[in-house]
C-alpha cells in the first residue's frame, strides 16, 4: 500500500490519526470518529501485516499477553452466550467495549512494530497536551469573563473523572522521559516542552478537583520517587539525591494539602464512608431514600457514602455469584434488580467490582493476568536495558488496575486507550531491541 518513497508520508499521516485519536476519544460524541479513524487504522495494519515480516512476529514476540487477552475476549464472548442474565445486551456490551478494545489492542502491535515509526511517548504526551491546553484555556476565558477560575468542573471531558484519567495517563509518560530519558534517545520532544507540560497537566488537574485523580498524582509521583532513587540514587549523590526527596515529598504533600483543603467533602469524608460501608441500614445508597445524616443537619457526602456503599453492596453480590451476572456497563444496576432490590443506579464506580459482577471472578483473574504480564514485561525490560518504554508501561497498567480499584475506567474509550498504548508500547520494546542489536 506504501511505497519506499511515500513512508514518511505515511508515518505521517498514522502519527496524526495517532493523536486525533488519543486527544479526540476523549471529548463527547466522537464514538463515530473513533470508529472511522480505527477503520483506517486496519487497513494501515494489514498492509504492514503483508509488507513487514516483523509485523506478524510481534505477536509471537509478545505471546504472553496477547493469549492472556485474547482469552478474555472468548470468555467474555462465551459467557455473553451461555451465562449472562441479559444476553443481548451483554453481546452488545462485549462487542462494543472488548472486542473493539481488541482491535486497537491489534493495531498498536502492528502499527508500532514497523520500520521508522514514531514514538508511541510523543503521540501521547502531544495528544496529553492539546486536551489540556483546552482545558486552560476555556478556564481563563471563563477567569476573564466572571473573575473566577472554574473549580471541579471539566470542559474537554463529559466528567472530570475522564479528564484527570488522561491527564494523569499522561503525566507517566512526562515523567518518565524527564527522570530516564537521557539514557536513551527516546523521545523528540524539548526537555523545556515537557516541563512545562508537566506543570500545565498539574495546574488544570488542581482545578478539575477530583479526589480520585489527586490519589492517583500524588501516587505517581512518589513511585517514580522510589523508581529514581533506587535506579540513580548512587550516581545522582546522596546529598543531591536528599534534597531532591524533600523536595519532592514536600510538593506533593503541599499539592495534597490544598486539594484536601480546598474540597469541603473531605471533612466528612470518614464518617460517609463508615455510612456507606454499613449500607444495608437505609436503601439511600440505591438512590431510593434521602441520603443519611450524620449529626443533625449535616448529611453525608453523597460521593463517598455511595462509592463506599456500592463496593461493598457490590462485593456481597460477587461473593453470592462468583460466575457473574452478565457483561455490561449496568451490571451493578442490573444484577440488584435482579436480586430484588430496585434501585436507580448505574455503574458501581468501580472497575473491579462491575467486571466481577460481569463476568465473575474468572473474568477479573484474567483480566489481572493479562496485566500482570505487562507488568512484568515492562519491569524486565527497564531493569535489565533501562528501558524508558518498559517503565511507562509498568506505570500506566499500575495506574489503571489502581484507578480500576476506585472509579469504572474498564470501559469506553479509557479502555480503549490503554489497550492500544500498551499495545504499542510492547510493539515499540521489540522494535527498538531489534534496532539495537543491529547497531
Amino acid at each position: 500500500m506504501w511505497g519506499l518513497k511515500q513512508e514518511p508520508f505515511a508515518a505521517g499521516v498514522l502519527s496524526l490519526l495517532f493523536v486525533v485519536f488519543l486527544s479526540l476519544a476523549n471529548v463527547s460524541h466522537t464514538i463515530a470518529l473513533r470508529y472511522v479513524i480505527l477503520a483506517i487504522l486496519l487497513l494501515m495494519a494489514g498492509s504492514q501485516w503483508l509488507q513487514w515480516p516483523a509485523c506478524k512476529a510481534v505477536f509471537k514476540e509478545r505471546i504472553v499477553p496477547v493469549s492472556l487477552l485474547s482469552a478474555l475476549l472468548a470468555f467474555a464472548v462465551a459467557h455473553s452466550l451461555s451465562l449472562s442474565l441479559w444476553r443481548e445486551e451483554s453481546l452488545g456490551e462485549v462487542y462494543s467495549q472488548l472486542l473493539i478494545g481488541g482491535l486497537w489492542f491489534g493495531v498498536g502491535l502492528v502499527l508500532f512494530r514497523r520500520p521508522r515509526m514514531g514514538s508511541i511517548l510523543d503521540l501521547t504526551i502531544v495528544a496529553g497536551v492539546l486536551i489540556a491546553a483546552t482545558e486552560f484555556s476555556y478556564g481563563l476565558y471563563t477567569y476573564c469573563s466572571t473573575g473566577y477560575w472554574p473549580y471541579m468542573k471539566a470542559f474537554t471531558t463529559a466528567t472530570k473523572l475522564e479528564f484527570t484519567f488522561f491527564m494523569n495517563f499522561v503525566l507517566a509518560f512526562i515523567v518518565a522521559i524527564l527522570c530516564f530519558g537521557h539514557r536513551q534517545r527516546i523521545s523528540r520532544l524539548p526537555r523545556w516542552f515537557l516541563l512545562a507540560a508537566a506543570v500545565l497537566i498539574l495546574f488544570v488537574s488542581l482545578c478539575a478537583g477530583a479526589r480520585n485523580g489527586m490519589i492517583g498524582m500524588v501516587y505517581l509521583m512518589l513511585s517514580m520517587l522510589f523508581v529514581y532513587m533506587v535506579f540513580e540514587g548512587i550516581e545522582f549523590g546522596w546529598r543531591k539525591a536528599v534534597a531532591l526527596f524533600a523536595v519532592v515529598v514536600i510538593g506533593v504533600g503541599g499539592m495534597a494539602a490544598y486539594a484536601v483543603k480546598k474540597d469541603e467533602r473531605n471533612a466528612l469524608f470518614m464518617a460517609s464512608a463508615q455510612a456507606g460501608w454499613d449500607y444495608s441500614a437505609t436503601k439511600a445508597w440505591l438512590r431510593m431514600e434521602p441520603y443519611p445524616m450524620i449529626s443533625p443537619g449535616v448529611m453525608v457526602d453523597a460521593s463517598a457514602y455511595e462509592r463506599v456503599a456500592w463496593i461493598h453492596s457490590g462485593l456481597d453480590l460477587i461473593a453470592a455469584k462468583p460466575a457473574g451476572y452478565g457483561y455490561s456497563r449496568d451490571a451493578f444496576r442490573l444484577a440488584l434488580a435482579e436480586t430484588g432490590r430496585p434501585n436507580q443506579v448505574g455503574h458501581s464506580h468501580s472497575g473491579f467490582i462491575d467486571l466481577g459482577l460481569g463476568l465473575g471472578v474468572a473474568g477479573i483473574l484474567l483480566w489481572v493476568a493479562f496485566c500482570g504480564s505487562l507488568i512484568f514485561i515492562g519491569f524486565q525490560g527497564f531493569k535489565q536495558r533501562r528501558d524508558v518504554l518498559g517503565l511507562v508501561l509498568m506505570l500506566i497498567t499500575c495506574g489503571f488496575l489502581g484507578r480500576m480499584m476506585l472509579e469504572s475506567v474498564f470501559r469506553d474509550h479509557m479502555l480503549h486507550i490503554f489497550l492500544f498504548t500498551s499495545a504499542a508500547l510492547l510493539a515499540e520494546m521489540s522494535r527498538r531491541r531489534e534496532e539495537g542489536d543491529r547497531s
